[in-house]
């Protein structure tokens, strides 16, 4: 913002970062005497934009994505924008995100003297006896649950819901499969002799792939949302349920066996 850039203080340039490292001086340990010349320069490489993308054959400028937390709002994100102005006329990114940070489930933030950090392989392996070890797939789904763009919140009671959610979808991925084991492609039926709750729950699979399609834009926790809402409540609770008459009698010639195989997919 305009705000922002002119309300900045003066750049210090023999203390201030273009991004990574400092002016690339050398001092003699005994004599204190610096050295700084064009081979010490082109030794000294730092993770900027001129170093990642102004030294490389494929001329990718300015960058798709910039991507760090809140707290680089006038650190890493305006730095770069001042220098790319001031040398390249323009920004060195076309879209930046910003995230959140990680604090403990009372959204306190983790410090090894209040002892509330998190440790992901505590969370996958069982270290100690008190704490069960969830696997990395409840850490995954966690990660996939939180809205990065604010600050996210984990702990025991957190892990422990979301280790809930991931068997309850285990189980409806489980019980899709296993009823899937005989069906084979030429069982097929078509969609015009489907029942009116089988167009129906394919209509909601259908708006349910629409969704997370357009959640890839970056808003991933939409992903996670929908998924869970439709595994749980409208299959689960639902079709499953009216189905499941049709799929025990019907065998693998049964009109459930396309949703099943859908879904599943």
């Amino acid at each position: 913002e305009i705000s922002t850039t002119s309300s900045c203080s003066d750049w210090c340039i023999s203390r201030q970062r273009t991004w990574g490292v400092p002016i690339p001086v050398f001092y003699h340990l005994k004599t204190k005497e610096p050295l700084m010349n064009e081979e010490t320069i082109d030794h000294i490489k730092c993770s900027s934009w001129a170093a990642v993308l102004g030294k490389r054959d494929d001329p990718r400028f300015p960058a798709d994505l910039y991507l760090e937390g809140t707290d680089q709002h006038r650190g890493l994100f305006q730095s770069s924008l001042i220098t790319s102005i001031a040398i390249k006329g323009k920004a060195p990114y076309f879209s930046v995100i910003t995230h959140g940070f990680v604090l403990d489930e009372k959204g306190c933030k983790m410090s090894k003297s209040l002892g509330n950090v998190v440790d992901p392989h505590a969370i996958t392996e069982r270290l100690v006896m008190e704490a069960p070890g969830y696997g990395a797939d409840v850490l995954r789904l966690w990660v996939s649950s939180v809205d990065y763009t604010g600050d996210v919140m984990i702990g025991p009671q957190v892990l422990w819901q979301m280790s809930d959610i991931y068997r309850k979808l285990r189980g409806t991925l489980r019980y899709l499969l296993g009823n899937l084991h005989d069906w084979e492609a030429d069982n097929a039926i078509s969609y015009n002799d489907l029942p009116m709750i089988d167009k129906h729950t394919l209509f909601q699979l259908e708006n349910v792939v629409k969704t997370i399609r357009e959640s890839y834009d970056y808003q991933f926790f939409k992903i996670f949302q929908v998924i869970q809402r439709f595994a749980f409540v409208d299959p689960s609770n639902f079709y499953f349920d009216v189905a499941k008459d049709r799929l025990y009698v019907g065998g693998n010639n049964s009109v459930i066996y396309i949703f099943m195989a859908c879904f599943s997919y």
